[in-house]
């Protein structure tokens, strides 16, 4: 059996306003970059156009909703 925390967390992509803790302090959420996050069912997820929990849609901001098809998801450049 292997070690659930010995693999790294991967990143998913996401529309480009949302926003969590661990970009601003773990390397490699930090230099992802835009419309890039790391999916954990314990981090707090905003959207930086509204700064609130919720997109511009009133709908929850989070990896598995901020995906394309979505009336506010913006693709990275």
């Amino acid at each position: 059996m292997s070690d659930p925390y010995a693999e790294p967390e991967k990143l998913i992509p996401c529309c480009v306003h949302l926003r969590t803790k661990m970009q601003s302090c773990c390397w490699t959420d930090a230099t992802a970059g835009p419309g890039m996050i790391r999916d954990s069912e314990t981090a707090t997820y905003w959207c930086e156009k509204t700064s609130e929990s919720f997109g511009c849609d009133d709908q929850p901001a989070t990896p598995q909703t901020c995906q394309p098809g979505r009336s506010c998801y913006e693709r990275p450049a």
